[in-house]
Formats: structure tokens, C-alpha cells, sequence
């Protein structure tokens, strides 16, 4: 499937001459957008441009916040980029006041509202702590901070200097952004739960609906004549709407966002991918690289999948980005099960019995989860270095599973008895996905040669099936080893399937006759 430049697009900035700011958060970089052509430059690239939110400062230097890796961050009109602020986990948005000054707040990991001297010669000063998480904001004409409190579907006015809030308007599901346009008498809004852009009367509150659009809504911008650009992270595109009439047409488009782990179910002839998409699970043909089902973060109870495995009745979604795992019925897509795991959760599977193994990369354990609430943990195994993809061996005299370790370089059997390890393949450079191929082989992405591998699981011979391909993104600080995994599946018919994190795109190899 062909991919895209982004991989989630976030904060949005108009920046006077004919182009668009945009943020790529998982991407690590900022890009440049044409505002006719839709043309996608990159102006900071990994590690450095990992944009939650950008802005323009008065002197036409770029700022962004890193939200995974507490950065506050600045690129100066000559090209160089330089670090304003560092270990405040979650930075979000950010917006300049009219005489200079630059405010960031923090959301998720953190609650506060900062300023920050745009130079970065003085410390951060918290202005306002626990605001209830304020995200996109824009300071108004009464020189006063207009932005929604996520966590109270509100709009609210805001002097810094007092720390007095007032509500402008509510009854809203989940805003995430606000922004004047450009008479600066109204706001528009997008909700990214209602996947609703509504502009509101600064004034009066006074609510209307400008245009429905899909959920997973993140950010805008308003341009000069008033068109209004709506990021949208779960479809990896930039929509402009014309408030005058509603229409909406793409300027940026994308068929996938965030493609990370993959799985297919052994008995489909058809080789029907699910894929952990990061913003969505989606169901993608294999042979015709058809999406046939999505189902969406922040409008659903999913959290932010980057890795997907099959049972017989069930799939299993793990996360590190909000740090859990789920379990979903797979006839329905019914979310049976969220349980909480902020220790770098990558990999996870469930078992024959019906509990669930799961990698912890941040720990280097392998733990097994039982049913009940709360679940019961066990720790199988421990001092694994990154551990990231898990595949069962269940077929074998003593049943077990293999491990990749992103940070060792190898390819490890834990028997699932009592924990033992014995390494199956070393010496290789960052491996990731995992998966079985029908002849018995190990196929893995071993993302630090850019290559696939088989090995042989008899011997542990390793054998390259492809090089040079579009994977490994630069890890970032704030999540755990192996950052977005490289996803691997293999189908029925040995064709296998390859998510590309740098190109948003999956790859797919077919056996010669």
C-alpha cells in the first residue's frame, strides 16, 4: 500500500507565505505543506522534529513541543535547531501572546500551563497548575488565552497574569484545538470524539456546526481568507474546510497512518491483515490492499494500538504510547478486556489456557496475565534486553516462545514451563516483528540492517529475504525500546507482510513458483 510523508499529523500553523506548518509527532519531524499543490516538504527530520504542536515565533523562527520527549524546541530563520526546555513529559500545545511572549502547556503525563522566555535564557515559569488539560489554545484581541479544557468538553477564556478562567462555551464531547478566524470574533473548534469543526461567537458562546468530518480531529489553523485547515491524526490527513458553505476537500491524504504490528489469522485463504495502525486497528486485504473495517481511537474505548495478535476467539492489542493491553472478541470487535501496563508493554499473546504473555520492554520481563479483576501477574522470565516481538512454539515437546531483543541482537526461546532461555540467533541488529512461516522458519525484521531475515529455527541460521527496505524510525525519549515496531505476518499461502513505519505504507513478498 502506498504510504504517506506523515505518520499522524498534529499541530497546524498558516505561516504567511502560501504554506502550512504541520507536526508529525511518531515521524519526529516538521514539515512544510503547500496550501495549493499539497506538496509535503520536511523542514526538521528525526530524532529532532518530534512535533506535538508548532507555532511561528515573531521572528519566523519554528517552535514545537516534543510530548514524548519533554522537549521544547526552536529552529531559528538560519536552519539551526536548539533545545528551550527539557523533562517537562507531555508537552502539547503552544501559542505566542501579542507582546512576545511564548506559553506551552502540558497534557496527559503532566496538567500545567507554562511560560517560556522564546530565547530559552531563562528556566520555564508555571503559570497555572492542573487546568484540567488545556490543549490547542490561541491568545485573543482582549489579549486573554482562548483554549478547550479537554477534560470538561469546555471552551474557556483565560488571563495569565490572574490565573481567572471563564467559560466561553461547553457542552462539547472531547475539543482538542480553537483557533480565530480572522476577523477574531469567532472561533472554530474540532472535536475529535464528534469529529465536529463548530465555530463559536467569542462574544456570546453562541454554538454552530460548520462541518462533520470523521472523528480523530486534532488541530487547526485559519488562513487569511478564512479557509480552515483540520489535521486529523486517525486518517493521516489535512482536510480544508470553507466555513461560508461547508465543503471540504483534502489537501493532504493518506491510507494508512502509523502501520506497526500485523497479523493474520492462519486459516484465512483470503490473507486478511489486521493491522495495529496506532490511531486505528484496520482490517487490510492482502492481496488487494482493500481497508474493509476501522475502528478508531478516542471515539472508541482502543488505546493507540502498536501491536496485534490472534487467537481462536480473540485479538490481542498492546500499547506503549497509553500503556495497556486489550483484548477484543474477534467476531464482534467487542473490547473485552483493558488492562493497565505503563512498563513499555510491547509484544503480546495470548496463551492456549487463555492467559496472556506479554513483553515488557522498559523491564526486560516476559509476564504472564491471568483472568480476573484485578488480573493476576507473573513474571515467566526476566533480564531480556528490550524485548519487543513475541511468536508461540507451542507445537514443540516442551512448548515455549521466541522473543526478539532489540537490544541484545537476538532471537531467544523461553520456555513457558518455567522461564528457561536458550538463545536461537544472535549477532543481528535491532530485531523486531516476528512471525511463523508455514514451513516451520522465524521470519523477523531486523530493522538495524533494514533487512527481512528467515531462521531457521532447527539450526538458527539466519538468511536475508530482502535489504534495503523503508524501516526504523530513530527511537524517541519517553517510550520504550523498539519505539514503533516494525510488524511482520506471514499467510497460508507464504507470501509475507511488512509494515514500513517510515513510509506509513506495508510491503508485501511473495514466494517464487
Amino acid at each position: 500500500m502506498a504510504g504517506s510523508p506523515f505518520q499522524g499529523v498534529h499541530g497546524l500553523a498558516v505561516d504567511g507565505h502560501g504554506h502550512l506548518l504541520a507536526s508529525n509527532l511518531l515521524g519526529q519531524s516538521v514539515h512544510s505543506v503547500d496550501l495549493q499543490s499539497g506538496a509535503v516538504s520536511t523542514l526538521v527530520g528525526p530524532p529532532l522534529g518530534g512535533a506535538d504542536d508548532v507555532t511561528l515565533g515573531p521572528d519566523g523562527s519554528i517552535y514545537w513541543t516534543g510530548y514524548f520527549s519533554g522537549q521544547l524546541m526552536r529552529r531559528t530563520p538560519d536552519g539551526k535547531v536548539h533545545v528551550l526546555a527539557a523533562n517537562l513529559p507531555g508537552l502539547n500545545s503552544l501559542a505566542f501572546r501579542r507582546d512576545g511572549r511564548l506559553y506551552f502547556t502540558q497534557l496527559g503525563r503532566a496538567d500545567a500551563l507554562w511560560e517560556m522566555d522564546p530565547q530559552g535564557n531563562k528556566p520555564p515559569r508555571q503559570v497555572l497548575p492542573k487546568p484540567g488539560f488545556l490543549n490547542g489554545f490561541e491568545f485573543g484581541p482582549d489579549d486573554r488565552l482562548y483554549g478547550p479544557i479537554l477534560l470538561k468538553g469546555q471552551i474557556v477564556r483565560l488571563n495569565v497574569d490572574t490565573g481567572a478562567m471563564e467559560v466561553v462555551a461547553d457542552g462539547f464531547t472531547m475539543p482538542t484545538a480553537v483557533n480565530f478566524d480572522a476577523r477574531r470574533e469567532n472561533l472554530y473548534v474540532v472535536d475529535v470524539a464528534r469529529g465536529e469543526l463548530t465555530r463559536v461567537k467569542a462574544a456570546t458562546g453562541e454554538k454552530k456546526l460548520v462541518a462533520q468530518l470523521p472523528t480523530g480531529l486534532d488541530n487547526l489553523a485559519v488562513g487569511p481568507d478564512d479557509q480552515v485547515y483540520v489535521s486529523n491524526m486517525v486518517d493521516n490527513d489535512i482536510r480544508v474546510v470553507n466555513p461560508a458553505d461547508g465543503s471540504v476537500r483534502r489537501l493532504v491524504e493518506s491510507r494508512l497512518t502509523v502501520p506497526s504490528g500485523l497479523a493474520i489469522a492462519p486459516e484465512d485463504a483470503d490473507e486478511r491483515l489486521y493491522v495495529a495502525d496506532v490511531y486505528a486497528l484496520r482490517r487490510v486485504g492482502g492481496r488487494d490492499g482493500e481497508i474493509t473495517e476501522t475502528t478508531r481511537v478516542l471515539s472508541t474505548r482502543m488505546t493507540f494500538p502498536m501491536h496485534v495478535s490472534l487467537s481462536a476467539k480473540h485479538v490481542v492489542l498492546s500499547s506503549a504510547y497509553l500503556g495497556s493491553v486489550q483484548v477484543l472478541d474477534r467476531a464482534s470487535g467487542d473490547i473485552l478486556r483493558t488492562i493497565p501496563n505503563t512498563n513499555g508493554v510491547q509484544g503480546a499473546i495470548e496463551l492456549a489456557d487463555g492467559a496472556l504473555l506479554v513483553a515488557e520492554a522498559t523491564t526486560g520481563k516476559l509476564v504472564r496475565i491471568e483472568g480476573g479483576e484485578p488480573a493476576k501477574t507473573t513474571v515467566l522470565t526476566e533480564g531480556l534486553s528490550g524485548p519487543v516481538g513475541l511468536v508461540a512454539d507451542t507445537e514443540a515437546k516442551e512448548p515455549g516462545v521466541y522473543v526478539t531483543e532489540v537490544r541484545a541482537g537476538r532471537v531467544t526461546r523461553v520456555r513457558l514451563s518455567d522461564g528457561t532461555r536458550s538463545t536461537l540467533a544472535s549477532d543481528l541488529q535491532a530485531p523486531e516483528g516476528i512471525a511463523r512461516h508455514p514451513d516451520g522458519g522465524l521470519i523477523v525484521a531486523e530493522v538495524g540492517k533494514k533487512q527481512l531475515v528467515r531462521i531457521d529455527p532447527a539450526t538458527g541460521r539466519v538468511a536475508v529475504l530482502a535489504s534495503d527496505l523503508p524501516i526504523g524510525l530513530p527511537e524517541s525519549e519517553g517510550l520504550p525500546p523498539g519505539y514503533v515496531p516494525t510488524g511482520v505476518a506471514v499467510g497460508r499461502s507464504g507470501t509475507i507482510y511488512l509494515s514500513s513505519d517510515v513510509e506509513s505504507a506495508l510491503y508485501r513478498f511473495v514466494p517464487s513458483p
